[in-house]
């Protein structure tokens, strides 16, 4: 599970872009600033760009010869320079990523964080939660995963749920509950700031929460 989630992103490479300007912000409040983001070479294409966009240098990693990320392949690139390792799983061949544990732990040990594409998360939903798997950060692709019209120029929505360790960079203003009512607090002094306006795409979100209850 995740600890905490901002619900202003307005698609999936939206949600992409987000979490990784948080990702830098965590690394520079830190003192040690990184430059890589590694994705594997069946990562969905939004994925190198929106790291691109960040200013990241962009590193490849080639599948094995049965379509997964190999953990000697991820060894090879992952340094102390990498901020981020993105992955989609099931990824896009619709393979489940069977090393996603070990590869989780490596990139932990050498100081990276782990990144959900969140494209293919209806395939796991009651199987398996992101956190479990090492993922630092997810974005949900409500319009894929919780019945939103998918294409036509949207609108959709795409929030980013992350550890307790990145709470602090979430967007603001965030909604946060107490005593059964809900309120807009201003993000914390290392928040990346505003980056949709109001909470996202209302409409879609809440049409995401009915069919949610509904089932």
């Amino acid at each position: 599970g995740m600890d905490a989630v901002t619900l202003q992103p307005a698609a999936g490479a939206h949600g992409e872009f987000t979490a990784l300007l948080m990702a830098r912000a965590f690394h520079e409040s830190k003192g040690r600033p990184r430059h890589k983001v590694v994705v594997p070479d069946s990562a969905h294409g939004t994925n190198p760009a929106s790291a691109a966009l960040c200013g990241f240098e962009v590193v490849e990693v080639k599948s094995d010869a049965r379509g997964r990320a190999s953990l000697g392949a991820v060894a090879s690139v992952v340094d102390e320079e990498v901020a981020v390792f993105m992955m989609t799983n099931p990824n896009t061949l619709g393979l489940f990523e069977k090393e996603v544990l070990e590869i989780s732990a490596l990139v932990h040990k050498r100081g990276g964080l782990m990144y959900l594409d969140g494209a293919n998360l209806n395939a796991l939903l009651g199987l398996v939660r992101p956190g479990d798997m090492g993922f630092d950060m997810v974005h949900v692709n409500v319009h894929k995963t919780f019945s939103i019209p998918h294409g036509s120029g949207g609108p959709g929505a795409g929030p980013v749920g992350v550890k307790a360790a990145l709470k602090l960079f979430l967007p603001g203003p965030m909604v946060v509950e107490s005593n059964g009512q809900y309120q807009l607090q201003p993000g914390s002094p290392q928040s990346i700031g505003r980056i949709r306006s109001f909470i996202g795409n209302t409409g879609a979100l809440i049409r995401a929460y009915a069919y949610l209850k509904s089932l």
